[in-house]
Order: structure tokens, then sequence, then C-alpha cells
């Protein structure tokens, strides 16, 4: 498939949200499922969103974004977090989403799956993929330490701290209140630019005059600075833009003609 023509498709006009079949209720925590359940955006459209139920694996993930436009959602999450989920997938432009709780995200990594999906398409360098994945993987962080699990980042002020800041972290992912929170991925294609959008639930953060969160600078163990992932994400990105109060950070990547 040509950039053209994946632009062409994710420009598409789609209709309502409509369940055709969510057989995740049949489902053991053991079981692989033969194909996941369907929702159908729009009926005869190319556009689904597949509901992944338990258990989910990075290779079940990477399955699952394999064939593109690949719009993936996982079974559990509320329906308010679906229906956010799917109006933004119904966005002109679109080709790639995922919605996982703060727990999946967590344990797999969705960074790398989305980077081998968009590189197997053949459209993009290895060398955009790879500061696809970087700059995806620190906002993902970001997205889920700091907004999802609202973590104390104050806990690795020292060595001996970071068993406690562990500690903290393992508390949080038990907890249903910050695991269930929804962590989004969306990829769009807009006038020469690939643009990566991530978003949390957490309360976000107040602006500076530049458009971004104030650092807050604290001793780290291993003598880094504090905030160091937003270093990493615009040293890999074209753009970036926080939106949303600080709940939506969008990745731009120039394409090449």
């Amino acid at each position: 498939m040509s950039r053209e023509a994946l632009e062409a498709l994710s420009m598409e006009s789609f209709g309502q949200l409509r369940v055709e079949s969510v057989p995740m209720a049949a489902m053991t925590a053991s079981e692989e499922p033969r194909s996941p359940a369907r929702l159908t955006l729009g009926s005869g459209s190319r556009r689904r969103i597949r509901v992944m139920g338990d258990r989910i694996s990075e290779s079940r993930m990477a399955t699952a974004l394999k064939d593109l436009p690949a719009f993936c959602f996982e079974a559990g999450l509320s329906p308010d977090q679906l229906a956010n989920f799917a109006r933004l997938a119904l966005r002109r432009g679109t080709f790639i989403g995922l919605c996982l709780s703060t727990a999946t995200a967590y344990r797999v990594e969705p960074s790398a799956a989305i980077a081998a999906s968009l590189g197997a398409c053949g459209l993009f360098d290895e060398g955009l993929i790879w500061r696809i994945e970087v700059a995806l993987a620190e906002a993902l962080a970001n997205a889920l330490l700091h907004g999802n699990l609202e973590a104390n980042k104050f806990l690795r002020s020292s060595a001996d701290a970071y068993a406690d800041y562990a500690d903290h972290l393992d508390n949080r992912l038990h907890d249903d209140g910050f695991a269930h929170r929804a962590v989004s991925i969306f990829a769009r294609l807009s006038a020469g630019w690939l643009t990566l959008e991530v978003l949390d639930e957490g309360h976000g953060f107040e602006k500076t005059g530049r458009g971004g969160p104030t650092p807050v600078e604290i001793d780290d163990p291993f003598g880094l600075p504090s905030g160091r992932g937003l270093l990493v994400t615009s040293a890999m990105a074209d753009r970036i833009r926080h939106r949303n109060g600080g709940r939506r950070l969008d990745l731009g990547f120039a394409l090449v003609a």
C-alpha cells in the first residue's frame, strides 16, 4: 500500500459506531481468542475496533495492529472510555488507534508494537521508525507515571528511596482507581505530517509560557535530571504540542516527499 493509498483510506467518511459482537464473557483467562471481537465503524467500512480480552500480550497486540488501518480497545474499560475512543477514531486522517488500561500499558510495550506496525507497512524509513519508537516510549512513560498513576517523583530523590518508589508504583497499579484509567494512542496522516497522539486520564499540568509543563528539579540518584523524557521527545519529534490541559501530547513527524 502506498502512502497516498493509506492517506486516502484514512480520509474516508465513516458512520456511527455499531456493536457487532463482543463474545468476551465466554473467554477464560488462559484462552487465546481465535479472532478478536469486533466493533464496526459504519456499515461496510474497513474501519473496525477490535476489542481485546484480558491477558493481552505484546505478540497479540502486535498481531492486532498488523493490518492497517487498525483500531484496538481493551475489554473491561468503561463504555464512556469506549465512546471517547470511537469518537477520536472516527476523525479524518486517523489510521491507528490503541486504547489500553494503565495496568496493561505498563506491563507491555505499546510503542514497540506501533513502531513495528508502521515499519511493516513500508512507508517510513528506518531512521524515522526509530525516532517514533523512542519518542512514543518516553511520551507513554510520562502519560502513565505522571498522568494516570500520579506517581510521586520525589520518592526517587535517593537510591535508598527507589525501593519506596517501586512499592508506591506497585500499590497504584493494584488500585483500580488508577490501574483502570485509560491511555490511548492514535496515528494520523495529514498534509505531509505523521502525528502520534498520546492521551491519558490524569489531572494534567499547568502550562508555562512556552505551552509545556514546568519541569520539577529534584536530585536523581543516578545524576539524571527530572523531566528528561520531555527533552527526549522534543529531540526525536519534529514538533510537539501539549493539549487538553496536559492530558494529550501530539508528536509530529515531517514526511519527506
